[in-house]
C-alpha cells in the first residue's frame, strides 16, 4: 500500500514519514520545497534516499492527479497548507492553496477510480471561535464552527468538501482538528510559540511567548500517530474528529519548561492575550473510532522536545532562524 505524503516537508509530514517509515513503509513526499530540512531532522540524513520525493504545487491539480497514477497512491495523507499569518497576509493565495489545494486532492482520489481508499487531512480547531462563543468545559466535534481567522475559514471548506465528496463520490476520509502541535520541526504558525520557547530555552535566549491564557497542547507524534491510524483503517462516511492532548495555562507551560531546562529559568514570559481559540477540545468521538490513543503527557513531550534541540544544537544543526 503506497501512501502519499503531501507537505511531506512540513513539521507534522516529517513525522508522519517517520512513522510510515517505522512500519516499514516507503511513502511518497509530495511537496512545492527544495530543502527537505525538516525530514532530515526528523526523520534522518537518509531520508532522501528512503522515501519517494516528487517535487510539486498542490494547487497545480494535474500534478496532484500524476503523482497519484503514477505511483499507484492507495492512501492520501494532506498536509500541503498555509499557516494562520501567511493567510492573513495573502488571503487569495492563502484560499488557493489551502482550499482548491484540498479539493485537487479529492479530485485526484476520485481520479483513481477507487483504488484510493481513503484521504486523511488536516484541519484544525481555528475552525471553532474563542471560548467565550461557547459552554464551559472541553470542545465537543459538533460544536458549531465561528472561524476567526481566513485560515479558520477554510478548514471550514475543506471539512464540507470532504462530506460532498463522500455524498456524491463516497470517497471516505477523516480529518482532525488539532489546536497547539508542539515538538521537533514546528516552527511556523500562530501556535508555534511554545515550541520556539523550548528552542529559545536551549539556546539561553530570552523569549516572549506572543499570547497567553490557555491552551490544548499536542505532541506532534501524537498528531502523526492519529492521520497514519486513520490511513489504515476501514472506515466510511467523511469523518472529522478533535485532538486532545494536554490542557494548560501559558504560565503553566513556561513552568514545565524551566522545571525540564533550569537554565531557562526567568528566560520566557508572556503577554496576557488570549488566543481568539477554543482552550480545550474533548476527542470523545476519535477514541471511540480509532482508540484507545493516550496522549503524551506534557512534561513528557516537553523534556523529549528540549533534549531533542539539545542533540541538534551540540551537533550544530539547531536551525533558529525564526528566533530572530
Amino acid at each position: 500500500m503506497t501512501t502519499l505524503v503531501t507537505g511531506a516537508f512540513g513539521c507534522i509530514g516529517s513525522w508522519v514519514m517517520r512513522g510510515l517509515l517505522a512500519d516499514g513503509e516507503r511513502p511518497v513526499a509530495f511537496d512545492l520545497g527544495d530543502d527537505p530540512w525538516r525530514p532530515r531532522m526528523i526523520v534522518g540524513d537518509d531520508v532522501a534516499e528512503r522515501v519517494t520525493l516528487v517535487r510539486g504545487d498542490i494547487a497545480d491539480r494535474e500534478a496532484v492527479t500524476r503523482v497519484v497514477q503514477e505511483h499507484d497512491v492507495r492512501r492520501i495523507i494532506h498536509l500541503a497548507a498555509w499557516q494562520v499569518p501567511l493567510c492573513r497576509q495573502d488571503p487569495s493565495r492563502g484560499a488557493l492553496i489551502n482550499v482548491v489545494g484540498t479539493a485537487n486532492v479529492f479530485e485526484a482520489a476520485r481520479a483513481a477510480g477507487g483504488r484510493v481508499e481513503r484521504v486523511v487531512y488536516a484541519s484544525s480547531a481555528g475552525v471553532f471561535g474563542p471560548p467565550s462563543l461557547y459552554p464551559p468545559g472541553p470542545l465537543r466535534d459538533d460544536a458549531p464552527p465561528h472561524p476567526t481567522t481566513h485560515y479558520g475559514v477554510y478548514k471550514v471548506a475543506n471539512e464540507a468538501t470532504a462530506r460532498v465528496y463522500w455524498e456524491e463520490h463516497r470517497i471516505r476520509s477523516s480529518g482532525f482538528r488539532p489546536l497547539t502541535v508542539y515538538g521537533p520541526g514546528r516552527d511556523l504558525g500562530v501556535t508555534a510559540t511554545p515550541t520556539l520557547a523550548m528552542k529559545a530555552a536551549v539556546l539561553g535566549r530570552p523569549y516572549e511567548l506572543r499570547w497567553g491564557g490557555s491552551t490544548d497542547l499536542i505532541y506532534v507524534e501524537d498528531v502523526a500517530r492519529a492521520l497514519i491510524r486513520a490511513a489504515r483503517a476501514t472506515l466510511d462516511r467523511a469523518r472529522v474528529y478533535n485532538l486532545h492532548g494536554s490542557a494548560a495555562a501559558l504560565t503553566d507551560v513556561v513552568r514545565v519548561i524551566e522545571t525540564a531546562w533550569p537554565q531557562a529559568k526567568g528566560l520566557i514570559t508572556h503577554v496576557n492575550e488570549p488566543m481568539p481559540f477554543a482552550s480545550e477540545l474533548d476527542d470523545t468521538r476519535y477514541q471511540r473510532d480509532l482508540g484507545p490513543a493516550p496522549a503524551t503527557a506534557l512534561v513528557d513531550g516537553v523534556r523529549r522536545t528540549l533534549d531533542e534541540f539539545a542533540r541538534l544544537h551540540q551537533d550544530g544543526r539547531l536551525d533558529a532562524r525564526e528566533l530572530g
